[in-house]
């Protein structure tokens, strides 16, 4: 099931419409319409930590579910960069919007130089 049908669901099974769950997660409503109707990706960990809260559903499920988790690897550990999953989910679970911008620019800086052929 595609994300922005699951959060539709959820939001309905709890009677809230899209302007009360927007006032309740700081976010605003025709964003969370546009998700739902899966024209935006999947918000931000740190928006769906307060989705989670507002739609009282563990955010790890909005997480599995919006393709920041996998559960196989809960199955065995898995290191990135010698950091395991548990560190790494920690670690993510605390960044605002603004950090994620800025991961994703430290992302695409790195992609880059490599195709340019930089080794860093």
């Amino acid at each position: 099931m595609q994300f922005g049908k699951f959060l539709r669901e959820q939001r309905q099974a709890k009677h809230l419409s899209l302007v009360a769950l927007a006032e309740r997660t700081a976010t605003s409503s025709s964003y969370l319409s546009r998700i739902e109707r899966g024209l935006r990706n999947p918000p931000s960990p740190a928006v769906l930590r307060r989705l989670a809260q507002a739609l009282d559903i563990p955010y790890e499920q909005l997480m599995e579910r919006a393709g920041y988790l996998n559960t196989a690897l809960h199955e065995e550990p898995v290191f990135y960069g010698g950091i395991n999953h548990q560190q790494w989910q920690e670690a993510v679970s605390t960044l605002s919007d603004e950090d994620w911008t800025d991961v994703w620019a430290l992302i695409q800086n790195k992609v880059a130089r490599r195709k340019q052929g930089h080794s860093s």
